[in-house]
């Protein structure tokens, strides 16, 4: 009978010690829960944790619960929905693109900026709902999640405000445009 092969070392590797995806939500959760003690967020909570997965709700701007979810596996946080009707072929979705790409130019103050060689950053759409995540290069969940809620952070303070977007904001967060 011939020797059995070796196990293969990728299917060692792809088994996450519990500890290794228990920590960085663990942080994350402390990271989000400090910005709501601060009064950055007026609301926060935690929601159920599976396979190395998680979810956060904050209350933040105009309102909103806005949803994070942690996928520590794949080193990536995510607002599953920052905007919501923005259709996919739009000027105000490839602006916001653009101006998303822009956060990484290093023409931007370092503080401001987020380094490309430490995150990367994906716009999504789906049925009009605008998705942001930032995926991690190494493993500072701290750095990802104030950069992930500083550029949400500067969308609504930035893009939505000294772009065209009055009308916008009017519709989707039920805004009277005489109190603006």
């Amino acid at each position: 009978m011939p020797p059995r092969p070796a196990k293969s070392k990728t299917l060692a590797a792809r088994k996450t010690p519990p500890q290794a995806v228990r920590a960085p939500i663990l942080l994350v959760g402390e990271t989000l829960a400090g910005y709501a003690k601060r009064g950055v967020f007026r609301g926060f909570s935690e929601g159920a944790v599976r396979g190395g997965k998680a979810t956060f709700r904050i209350v933040w701007h105009r309102e909103r619960v806005f949803e994070v979810t942690v996928d520590a596996k794949k080193r990536e946080l995510r607002f599953p929905e920052v905007l919501t009707g923005v259709a996919a072929g739009s000027t105000m979705y490839r602006e916001l693109r653009q101006f998303v790409s822009e956060r990484q130019s290093d023409e931007l103050p370092a503080h401001r900026r987020i380094d490309s060689r430490r995150a990367r950053i994906r716009v999504s759409n789906r049925g009009g709902n605008v998705a942001i995540a930032l995926s991690g290069l190494d493993d500072d969940y701290a750095y990802l999640v104030r950069k992930l809620v500083h550029l949400v952070h500067e969308i609504f303070m930035v893009f939505l405000i000294e772009g065209s977007y009055l009308e916008y904001m009017v519709e989707a967060f039920d805004l009277d445009p005489d109190r603006m």
